[in-house]
């Protein structure tokens, strides 16, 4: 099949799009390090040398991932807490968050690579564009966190956001094992008390951080 050039600029954003699209369904079905710029372009309909004209390194191409599946995210989860009422309000957005990075496994595979794997094979630029991108989006989820429960400050949702950051790093290993660690522990009735499952581990945690940041308890002064 002729492959042909992309001329126009939309004609460039949608080749792009392809080659983001094709790298999320060949992550979906295997291993980060069995998705190659290669297998990419095979899979977008185009020549490996056309994806590097698009994406210098297989890092930079996930990194574009990274940005597509937060902004999905981000708009279901608006959608989400638009529809949250001010009673229980912190205990609501709590279940909301944590529901909503459950359904993205894609996502939170790819937050488990990002700081370990992703940001190390780039240029100085596309880090900077990463990080304003990163800040930006860190402002708009606090920003509808914060409207979403009275009474918490816009700082505290900031903190919230990073902590749920940690969180879905850390918890999404815990509860996702490699194969062999989790046929042990099924198999051994001693290690079930390890064993997690990501959304409701996630919501119990964020509530209490909620519960924490809008009832604060007095520091007592510590004594001489």
């Amino acid at each position: 099949m002729e492959r042909k050039r992309a001329r126009s600029q939309e004609d460039k954003d949608q080749r792009r799009a392809h080659l983001v699209a094709a790298a999320a369904e060949l992550f979906a079905q295997g291993h980060y390090d069995t998705v190659t710029i290669a297998r990419v372009a095979d899979r977008a309909g185009v020549a490996k040398g056309t994806a590097y004209l698009y994406f210098a390194s297989k890092e930079t191409l996930f990194l574009e991932l990274v940005r597509a599946e937060l902004t999905q995210w981000l708009a279901a989860l608006t959608a989400s807490l638009g529809r949250v009422r001010s009673a229980q309000a912190a205990d609501a957005v709590a279940k909301a968050i944590a529901h909503s990075l459950d359904e993205r496994a894609t996502l939170r595979r790819l937050l488990v690579l990002l700081h370990s794997v992703l940001e190390l094979n780039i240029a100085e630029d596309t880090a900077r564009s990463f990080k304003h991108f990163m800040r930006d989006l860190l402002h708009e989820v606090s920003t509808t966190i914060a409207q979403a429960i009275p009474g918490l400050r816009l700082e505290d949702a900031q903190t919230l956001v990073l902590q749920t950051h940690a969180l879905v790093i850390s918890v999404t290993q815990l509860s996702e094992p490699p194969a062999v660690v989790a046929r042990v522990m099924e198999a051994d009735p001693s290690l079930h008390s390890m064993r997690i499952a990501f959304e409701p581990f996630v919501a119990h945690t964020l509530t209490t951080l909620l519960r924490g940041m809008l009832h604060p308890r007095p520091v007592s002064p510590r004594k001489a």
